[in-house]
């Protein structure tokens, strides 16, 4: 994959910087994002959005982690380094909170039993795609699909559950 911000080398794409946004130029506003960890790779931050981050419209990123050490990074390469140096191979993700947020129903609208739903599901446990074990494993695999899956099965159920609902 190459884009304005990758060049294609022999082991994969590389970042070749932030570039230049000038004042007259039409750009896409910074966008708001979290860094989710699903495993505790460090044994340091947790587990759960661990960062809030923002990635600027010249493709760099800054991120201010949480907790009772909190620190500012600021990172020229964006978020290739974002997720080079803190991804853990799928143990951390970053998840944008602004997408589909035009036009969106507010979250504070969704009804209390279709919470209720999404909480439970989020706290089932998942198997691991490499190894099948559905508590933590050495793999550190991605479970995010199989999250979306058991969080889909909910809503669905719900939908299913409650008239007009879907209107």
């Amino acid at each position: 994959m190459t884009d304005e911000n990758h060049s294609q080398i022999a082991d994969g794409p590389q970042f070749v910087g932030a570039r230049i946004v000038r004042a007259d130029e039409q750009v896409d506003p910074p966008r708001l994002f979290v860094l989710r960890r699903h495993i505790d790779v460090s044994g340091v931050s947790g587990t759960g959005n661990v960062a809030d981050g923002v990635l600027w419209p010249d493709k760099t990123a800054s991120i201010r982690w949480r907790g009772e050490h909190p620190s500012i990074v600021f990172w020229d390469r964006g978020r290739v380094s974002v997720e080079h140096i803190h991804g853990h191979q799928g143990a951390t993700e970053v998840e944008f909170t602004d997408e589909g947020a035009a036009g969106a129903i507010p979250i504070a609208d969704a009804p209390i039993a279709l919470r209720r739903m999404i909480d439970i599901a989020l706290g089932k446990p998942v198997r691991c795609p490499q190894c099948s074990r559905p508590g933590a494993c050495p793999c550190i695999a991605s479970r995010h699909e199989e999250r979306v899956d058991v969080v889909l099965d909910a809503v669905l159920s719900w939908l299913a559950r409650s008239p007009g609902a879907a209107s």
